[in-house]
């Protein structure tokens, strides 16, 4: 009798999944031809370039859509054998590993500069106007900060240096006498 119950119940479950799951397909599917149809449109094509955007963002945001649609009714069809929570709980965790590794590796550059800027700042051996020679450029210093430092040539071309290059390479502050300047 036991057998029996658990195996219907086993059973109302797996076909509410299906059901659920059948759905979800076919709301994903109205949806994201709904919203193909709406960004195609061509006053919101128009306002998407003036916004500086290409077509190809709207395949993002459709392609986004349909994926996102897929997530929810996956877990409303997991809910239904009780995994949801498991499942969220997983994804969430995955979720924030994969922004810890973003954010990780968008600071590989700037942790660097900013220490040799530190490093540059502290010691005051380069300030604006001074005229430098740093590997293979020269040219007067218009801007220092934090994670990198300006140079401008004779012709008014800019140079940006990342710090961590400035402090590994050799640097040649040339006189004013050199420079023809007076003193």
């Amino acid at each position: 009798m036991v057998f029996e119950e658990l195996l219907q119940t086993q059973v109302i479950s797996i076909l509410q999944f299906t059901i659920v799951i059948a759905i979800g397909v076919i709301v994903t599917k109205m949806v994201t031809d709904a919203a193909t149809d709406f960004f195609k449109r061509k006053d919101i094509k128009k306002m998407i370039t003036k916004m500086g955007y290409e077509e190809p963002i709207i395949e993002l945001i459709t392609m986004v859509i349909k994926y996102v649609f897929y997530f929810i009714t996956f877990i409303i069809a997991l809910s239904q054998f009780g995994f949801a929570k498991v499942v969220l709980d997983a994804i969430i965790i995955l979720i924030a590993l994969f922004i810890i590794i973003i954010i990780l590796f968008s600071l590989k550059d700037f942790v660097p500069n900013a220490a040799a800027g530190i490093y540059l700042s502290t010691f005051k051996s380069i300030k604006k106007g001074d005229v430098l020679a740093i590997g293979g450029y020269m040219g007067k210093v218009v801007d220092i900060n934090l994670v990198s430092i300006t140079l401008e040539d004779e012709t008014g071309r800019l140079t940006i240096i990342p710090n961590s290059n400035v402090v590994k390479k050799e640097i040649i502050k040339i006189p004013k006498k050199a420079r023809g300047g007076k003193k």
